[in-house]
């Protein structure tokens, strides 16, 4: 596991991501998740089960969105499992969770601008 001085302590998105979550989470409520951290979690988890790549992801132009230790995650739920399950850099797992997130978030986005539900998505995802 990296040591907290190694990995990123602040994660977000890039613009794209952003307008992405907004959509799916907006500030003021009345989405599709509770909130934008439901949202941000939900995504980590669907890129990691749909096989996206982290490396896929945009390199840079993350704006921070939320504390990693902390905001995200008050244990270590996220970093075990992409330690466990080796995806990404696993020495750097919050890094790894904000591609995974930003990748996750697009996707999600446009398979619900194609006319899926999030029950879908999520049915898929459990699968």
């Amino acid at each position: 596991m990296a040591k907290g001085q190694d990995d990123k302590q602040q994660i977000g998105l890039t613009s794209a991501g952003n307008d992405a979550i907004e959509a799916l989470a907006p500030d003021g409520g009345g989405g599709l998740f509770a909130s934008q951290t439901d949202a941000y979690r939900f995504a980590i988890s669907y890129a990691i089960a749909m096989g996206l790549d982290p490396a896929e992801a945009p390199p840079g132009g993350y704006s921070t969105k939320f504390n990693a230790l902390g905001t995200l995650e008050s244990g270590s739920s996220i970093r075990d499992l992409i330690d466990i399950l080796g995806v990404g850099d696993t020495s750097r797992p919050f890094a790894t969770a904000e591609r995974l997130a930003e990748l996750g978030i697009r996707e999600i986005s446009r398979r619900l601008e194609g006319n899926e539900s999030l029950a879908d998505i999520m049915s898929e995802v459990s699968a």
